[in-house]
């Protein structure tokens, strides 16, 4: 009996000895190589998710020092443009002052120029003219002192002379009229020559007035009026 114990116990501890060799063994082997493979798989996410931050990182620090880097372009870009632009409106400035500047001073001395060219030919003329009067004049008197004798001894033709009131009216300065005094001298007895003297005379103060009144006097005195 005490054999087939012994027997017994040794299948039995050869079947438990099988049992964990080919069971139980392969068993944690397995689960120990899965704890292996999540182990490493967690292990390799980490890694990996500690290079992608340091990546993010790299990335965000490459992307600011890009943005200051560009920021400091524009602004100096900016401040030169800024330069330029103030420097431009500076010339152009200064070139429009200067160009006003010339304007003006050849508007200026145009107009010194004009004013200047304008009083000559103003005293010219008062000299032309006030000689052009002076001639009128001595010839006037001198037709009057030649006629002068003639005019008072002569009696007009009945119906010739004209009445003394027209006569008046007409030698009046304020009344001046060329054409009548022309016609009181046409119908006078004066010679050809005193007429045409007095007629001449007579024309000048028409475009003269500041002769109107010496003429007017002169032709009076002709006319023995």
């Amino acid at each position: 009996m005490n054999r087939s114990v012994i027997i017994g116990a040794i299948v039995v501890l050869l079947a438990a000895g099988g049992y964990y060799q080919f069971s139980y063994k392969p068993a944690q082997e397995q689960a120990a190589a899965a704890e292996k493979v999540k182990a490493d798989a967690a292990a390799k996410a980490a890694e990996d998710a500690k290079l992608a931050e340091e990546a993010a990182k790299k990335a965000e620090e490459e992307a600011a020092a890009a943005a200051a880097a560009t920021a400091a372009a524009t602004e100096e870009a900016a401040t030169d443009l800024g330069n330029a632009a103030t420097e431009a409106a500076g010339e152009a400035g200064a070139a429009v002052a200067g160009a006003a500047e010339s304007a003006a001073t050849a508007a200026g001395e145009a107009v010194d120029g004009a004013a200047t060219a304008v009083g000559n030919a103003a005293e010219a003329a008062g000299n032309a003219a006030t000689s052009a009067g002076e001639a009128v004049s001595e010839a006037v008197e001198s037709a009057t002192t030649t006629t002068e004798t003639a005019v008072e001894g002569a009696a007009a033709p009945e119906g010739t002379a004209a009445p003394a009131s027209d006569a008046n009216a007409a030698l009046d300065p304020a009344n001046f009229d060329a054409d009548k005094v022309n016609a009181l001298i046409d119908a006078s007895s004066l010679d050809a020559a005193s007429k045409g003297i007095l007629k001449t005379a007579v024309e000048s103060a028409k475009a003269n007035p500041a002769l109107v009144a010496s003429v007017l006097a002169q032709v009076r005195t002709a006319l023995g009026l």
